[in-house]
């Protein structure tokens, strides 16, 4: 049997997959399981145990409207028994059903958003992104295990620094489909974060490289900005050797949660029964303010300000836990 997984990105959103793909090698052993992913983000699969191969596809294709290069994904999707569609918008099922898969297992916001898979999973109520994953499995007549939610990523590489030290991010809202700052804390609270966290351990930020500038700017005493300067196996070495890790929700937040038990995500318009990683702890004071139609739609929230009730002594206290 031939079993493709086909997601185009982002790098969090390809970790938050990891679950699904480890119980569907558990289930089809002998199956060849391959992942179809954009190239940017194939990073986080290569070498996982569980794929028989990873393959790429060119992101502009679809995000670049190159509509005269669609051939070239129909051919990578063709040949195989069945197709898990983890995007949600429709073009990715039309695809799979113009390359005749015979088996299309998808989400669906829209009930027109049906009309081209084979297996359908409602897209809608709140619950986290890992088992609405977990929820294709079922929704393909295969067993699932629901306390099985760990992430994963490939192997870290080794960085030289010197423990104790704490990472923080504050990023999120910036790929290839969005261009936007909503997920991210007002600099001057994430500065008195910055403050308040160096006074008893080493600040390490991580990034990349457009982002150095901003975490210089912050002037925190000692702090180390690692951002375009490590690779991204270095990076999650470096995530997995700190103290603690506190992240806004972008694609680092869930890379720490895949390598360290001590993750506090900090969340504004997105939610954290949504995205926070398994096991992290989660800051949220916008409930009030959530508009499910950013993580559903992608319709990113205006006239909307966010964490504005958050304060230091709540980010650093970590009281919620996901």
């Amino acid at each position: 049997m031939k079993v493709l997984l086909w997601k185009i990105g982002a790098l969090g959103d390809v970790v938050m997959t990891t679950p699904l793909l480890r119980q569907l090698r558990a289930r089809l052993p002998d199956a060849q399981i391959d992942y179809l992913v954009g190239r940017g983000v194939r990073v986080v699969l290569d070498g996982n145990p569980h794929l028989s191969r990873v393959l790429e596809f060119d992101e502009r294709i679809l995000f670049g409207g190159q509509v005269s290069r669609l051939g070239e994904i129909l051919e990578k999707l063709r040949g195989y028994d069945a197709v898990y569609v983890l995007d949600k918008h429709w073009v990715f099922t039309l695809l799979a059903w113009l390359a005749r898969v015979p088996r299309r297992i998808g989400f669906r916001r829209r009930a027109a958003e049906g009309l081209f898979l084979t297996h359908t999973v409602r897209y809608g109520e709140v619950a986290h992104e890992v088992d609405y994953y977990l929820r294709l499995l079922a929704a393909s007549g295969l067993e699932v295990d629901a306390s099985d939610r760990r992430l994963e990523l490939p192997p870290a590489t080794a960085y030289p620094l010197a423990r104790p030290y704490t990472v923080l991010v504050n990023s999120g809202g910036r790929n290839a489909n969005e261009q936007s700052s909503v997920r991210q804390l007002p600099v001057d609270l994430f500065r008195a974060l910055a403050l308040r966290v160096a006074r008893e351990q080493q600040v390490v930020f991580v990034g990349s490289a457009p982002e150095r500038a901003y975490y210089d700017a912050l002037r925190v005493p000692d702090a180390i900005n690692l951002c375009g300067s490590i690779s991204l196996p270095q990076v999650w070495g470096v995530l997995q050797g700190a103290t603690r890790v506190y992240s806004t929700d972008c694609g680092l937040m869930h890379m720490a949660g895949a390598l360290n038990a001590n993750v506090t995500g900090i969340f504004g318009p997105t939610h954290p029964r949504r995205k926070c990683p398994p096991g992290a702890r989660s800051v949220w004071s916008d409930e009030a303010r959530y508009d499910a139609a950013y993580e559903l739609f992608g319709r990113i929230p205006r006239g909307h300000h966010y964490f504005g009730e958050l304060t230091v002594d709540a980010l650093s206290e970590n009281a919620c836990h996901e």
